[in-house]
């Protein structure tokens, strides 16, 4: 269809992928970002293989995997250090793709590169304050007192992100009820299997890590999740020094009967990225006129989903394939009736007795290809 230029806002994964799908569709856009190019937020993630197998439709997927660790099983280990489970990974016999563990910069750095390569334009410096349209067109205006005219704006801009505004002023964005910490560091004997993930918990604290990357050091790419009914205030937690919130790990691991090393991960770790983690409520439609909303912009994922990327990932490509096919409206539609089914089934089935299960399969059945 006719979509002469596309304005995405944010530069994440669910940016860069949107737009090289759009380019795939032969529609031209352009990213703009609020931060600086030097500036990267988070360390990294578990992508899953349905998440890897959209990335082999924009030419990513082998680079990624690369500068990646191939995860093939997990294992579950309480407190007292007893294994009590291991969760064996047969996705790749249904996406012919792997579960990987990846730092954000490395894929964030092959989508940056293949944008690069295919002369797609990311504008820094540009945190968007409003948007405006018209039947015919919409316009997104930015701090810095310019504005850019389009066909369509994507927000990609995250889960604060600004553009839901233009969407649903309304939409409310709560504490989950959940915090998290990402860091990424290293130990110099690495005690476990190279090619697992491994999951410490006890009924406080989640932590989970494996390694990320081949050949770097600082190779160990580690997650926590705490269930906290009360929001931590920002200036003690997400504002706090990294040695604060080391001091906090510490605390609620110091009784766990696991191997040093758990705690070494803990001490060399430079930054411990820190967030309260929110969720996007009363958004009754993802788009209004010429505006929609991708990624977390659109629904936060429960971390314990393990599904954010991924999200992104299919978001992007979905959405580009309705607008090759479509005029906006019927696009956005019916990329909203995929994508909305997909990720309620999924995010309702964490509290499932039977999640494992059923989680691998509600991920298996979902079928999409650019033809």
């Amino acid at each position: 269809m006719n979509h002469n230029h596309v304005i995405i806002i944010g530069s994440g994964v669910a940016g860069i992928a949107t737009a090289l799908f759009l380019r795939k569709a032969g529609i031209a856009s352009t990213i703009y970002e609020g931060r600086t190019a030097e500036l990267e937020k988070g360390a990294g993630f578990l992508l899953t293989p349905n998440g890897v197998n959209v990335l082999a439709e924009i030419g990513c997927k082998d680079k990624v995997i690369a500068n990646s660790t191939i995860i093939k099983s997990i294992y579950q280990i309480n407190s007292e250090n007893e294994v009590e489970s291991i969760t064996n990974n047969y996705n790749e016999k249904h996406y012919k793709s792997p579960m990987i563990n990846v730092m954000r910069s490395n894929i964030v750095k092959v989508l940056l590169e293949e944008a690069q390569h295919q002369g797609i334009e990311i504008k820094y410096d540009k945190k968007l304050i409003s948007v405006n349209q018209s039947s015919k067109s919409v316009e997104a205006f930015f701090e810095d007192g310019t504005s850019v005219k389009g066909d369509i704006v994507v927000g990609a801009d995250g889960t604060f992100s600004k553009t839901r505004e233009a969407v649903a002023s309304d939409a409310k964005l709560d504490y989950s009820g959940m915090w998290g910490l990402q860091g990424i560091s290293y130990v110099d004997d690495f005690e476990w299997d190279e090619s697992s993930g491994y999951l410490y918990y006890d009924e406080n604290l989640s932590f989970i890590f494996g390694q990320a990357h081949p050949t770097n050091k600082m190779n160990i790419l580690w997650q926590a999740f705490s269930i906290a009914p009360e929001k931590l205030p920002t200036k003690d937690f997400e504002k706090a020094s990294t040695q604060t919130i080391r001091e906090l790990l510490n605390k609620m691991m110091k009784d766990w009967k696991v191997t040093n090393n758990l705690f070494e991960i803990v001490e060399n770790t430079e930054q411990i990225f820190a967030r309260s983690i929110h969720e996007v409520k009363n958004l009754p439609t993802w788009s209004k006129g010429r505006v929609v909303l991708v990624g977390d912009a659109v629904h936060t994922a429960n971390p314990f989903v393990g599904q954010g990327a991924s999200y992104s990932l299919e978001d992007a490509m979905v959405l580009a394939k309705n607008l090759r096919d479509h005029d906006y409206r019927d696009a956005f539609y019916y990329y909203e009736k995929d994508r909305r089914k997909r990720t309620e089934e999924l995010n309702a089935l964490f509290l499932n007795k039977h999640m494992e299960f059923n989680m691998d399969k509600k991920i298996n059945e979902y079928k999409i290809t650019w033809e």
